[in-house]
């Protein structure tokens, strides 16, 4: 079982959502801990939230404003980092958007946006500190996925594409870094109660909703939690949550024979949204 108290870890997207329930519990257990992302305001807010963990006078808690997908920005973010508290021990990569919607009403600026900071940003962390990790020959890379990186998911073409390339990134680069003292870890959380759900589901195409049903989103607190055990595990997958274990263990393993299946449900969904159009122009006609 992998120590925790004592070690460093960055955080990017660390504001808010999964990235501050990992930081405000790894703090509980004794890390020192370095928030990163784009908003100063919220950066300072999720600083106070997490001190109020502090768990011994010896723990170091740092925030810094940059922007993953401005790379020269980020290098000096990241440099200012490895000044003032020393090279992470454990990089967690949890920054990530989403933007839903049916895929031929999308702009061409959304997956270009989605890709940057999903993609891009994650790339960009783990380049700029390799150098420094491999010469140091040890270090623990999460990099944040998403079952929709695994079971493509029907409104979530950007999303989607976007966390398949993290995934495949990931597989990469642990095979290059684990024969250099460098692990790398890929996270397949489930949908999760955090602001960004809440923003995204505004968007969200109506059999996409009917698709995911009943099912509720895990605890934000719920998925760190999780996610933290794993790391202590040394887990290179890491899926929180039973269902989604579920679905990743089906994905993985049925290969293409899980599109009969998502194909099924896509028709579900599409015969309830007419129906229930056909049952709103027949109100307003009544009306």
């Amino acid at each position: 079982m992998k120590a925790i108290d004592g070690s460093l870890v960055l955080i990017t997207g660390g504001s808010s959502g999964i990235g501050l329930a990992i930081a405000q519990q790894l703090f509980a257990q004794g890390a020192s801990v370095v928030i990163l992302a784009r908003n100063q305001q919220r950066l300072d807010t999720a600083r106070e939230q997490i001190e109020q963990q502090r768990l011994n006078s010896a723990q170091k808690l740092g925030a810094l404003s940059a922007d993953v997908t401005d790379e020269p920005a980020l290098r000096q973010a990241l440099t200012q980092l490895k000044a003032d508290y020393g090279l992470p021990d454990l990089i967690i990569n949890c920054a990530g958007v989403a933007r839903p919607g049916y895929a031929e009403t999308l702009e061409p600026q959304i997956f270009h946006w989605t890709m940057d900071i999903n993609y891009f940003g994650t790339v960009n962390v783990c380049q700029i500190l390799l150098p420094d990790l491999i010469a140091r020959g040890s270090g623990h890379i999460v990099n944040f996925s998403s079952l929709a990186g695994v079971i493509g998911v029907f409104g979530y073409t950007a999303y989607s594409g976007s966390k398949f390339a993290v995934r495949g990134y990931s597989e990469a680069l642990r095979s290059e870094m684990k024969p250099k003292g460098i692990l790398v870890s890929v996270v397949y959380p489930p949908d999760t109660d955090t602001p960004q759900l809440a923003w995204e589901d505004q968007f969200k195409p109506f059999e996409t909703r009917v698709i995911a049903g009943s099912d509720h989103p895990l605890p934000a607190d719920k998925v760190a939690a999780d996610v933290i055990k794993a790391i202590r595990k040394d887990k290179i997958n890491i899926i929180p949550g039973g269902e989604a274990k579920l679905l990743f263990f089906a994905a993985t393993r049925l290969g293409g024979g899980i599109f009969p299946i998502m194909d099924m449900l896509v028709r579900g969904a599409m015969k309830k949204k007419a129906a229930y159009e056909n049952q709103k122009k027949a109100t307003d006609e009544y009306r």
